[in-house]
């Protein structure tokens, strides 16, 4: 397959944002910082499989309208965009990327000659038959994850970064948290920063910091975790971690779009019983943070479940869902940039994506940006709904 380039879908007319659009924009946001007059922002990326590519339009949409990021956090693919912008990529150099690579070369490691499955777009759509060739193989996946780590590793170190200390270390303040399932303990892990806490099946009550050697959460690896993250259950055989190798899968299982990671707990109107507020916080974030999921049509209906495997499946998708969107449900909306995938119509696996499905997954991520900042956002009106006061600015 050719490579894919981007200035195609960019040079569409009507596409990008004119300088008047911008400069309305720029109305409904947090002044720019006093420091460097830059307008910041931090950014949560669900995941969704080779659909990711659509937070490429959104990315490049945010760079013309000139904002930087500061705090980056992701689940599965949302954690390998996450990382990229959170290593400072620029959008350019984004783009170029992830435009000349096969995603195919991700999956050139089976776990096994027995695995004889077809397309891989297809899998996900038959659990039952992935499960009869790994019971077979007697493996936890179907292909291995390391191609995948050593490419993102290899793209990292081009930057001089490795661990999350790196990133740290980048004068620019940026940040980076990416989200694992646990499932050997039936918990989600936030790397680096869970990895201080003691294990509790550990016979010394050791942290993970302390089975894996590491002077601090911060010098674990940024590949590494983001592999852990992006590990689709059945599809990818599970990661592993600390001295009882515990199993480690797609952070989507727990939550796939956290996007309260970064978030300041509003000031209470008042205590339960009408007494003075409690928490300390009184002044409200210094710049947004903003939501960038993936959402089609298939995920607003109903499962029809009329048998055991149905309601497996069905299990399986309440679990990578139903949280989150009860979470959003609640005060979020309004800073969520929802992109429509719908009409790519592509699967999480579908790792043969055509340069014509990447076209439109772009535009659309792009085109769903822009019209949410000229249409619905607005960060005083933000404050208010989250219950704080856009005149008590952290400075």
């Amino acid at each position: 397959m050719a490579d894919w380039s981007f200035e195609q879908v960019l040079k569409e007319p009507g596409l990008r944002i004119t300088p008047d659009e911008k400069a309305e924009i720029l109305t409904r946001m947090p002044p720019p910082s006093s420091q460097d007059n830059q307008i910041y922002i931090d950014g949560v990326f669900e995941g969704g499989g080779v659909r990711g590519i659509a937070f490429l339009g959104a990315l490049r949409c945010c760079a013309d309208l000139g904002f930087r990021w500061r705090k980056l956090a992701g689940t599965s693919a949302g954690a390998i965009t996450a990382a990229f912008v959170a290593a400072d990529f620029q959008i350019d150099d984004l783009e170029q990327v992830v435009g000349g690579m096969d995603f195919m070369q991700f999956l050139t490691k089976k776990t096994s000659w027995l695995i004889l499955n077809g397309n891989p777009a297809d899998d996900l759509r038959s659990p039952v038959q992935m499960m009869l060739f790994l019971l077979l193989a007697r493996k936890l996946g179907q292909y291995s994850s390391e191609p995948f780590r050593a490419w993102l590793d290899s793209n990292l170190k081009r930057r001089g970064l490795a661990t999350f200390a790196d990133i740290k270390a980048n004068p620019s303040g940026l940040e980076l948290k990416v989200v694992i399932s646990d499932i050997s303990k039936g918990e989600m892990l936030v790397l680096p920063d869970d990895l201080v806490y003691s294990d509790s099946d550990d016979p010394q009550k050791r942290s993970l910091q302390q089975q894996l050697k590491l002077k601090t959460p911060d010098d674990f690896p940024i590949a590494e975790a983001v592999r852990l993250s992006m590990s689709i259950p059945l599809f990818f055989e599970p990661g592993e971690l600390g001295d009882r190798k515990r199993k480690i899968v797609d952070g989507g299982i727990l939550s796939n779009f956290p996007l309260w990671l970064y978030d300041v707990p509003p000031p209470d109107v008042k205590g339960s019983n009408g007494e003075a507020p409690k928490v300390s916080v009184k002044k409200c974030p210094r710049w947004p943070t903003f939501g960038l999921r993936l959402v089609e049509d298939s995920l607003k209906q109903s499962n029809n479940i009329t048998g055991p495997f149905g309601l497996l499946g069905g299990m399986f998708k309440t679990m990578m869902v139903a949280r989150d969107r009860y979470h959003l449900n609640q005060r979020d909306e309004g800073r969520v940039i929802n992109i429509d995938v719908t009409a790519a119509k592509v699967t999480a696996t579908e790792f043969d994506l055509s340069n014509d499905k990447k076209n439109i997954l772009y535009r659309q991520g792009y085109l769903t940006t822009k019209r949410f900042f000229l249409e619905k956002w607005n960060w005083n009106e933000h404050l208010r709904m989250r219950g704080f006061d856009p005149n008590d600015l952290m400075p």
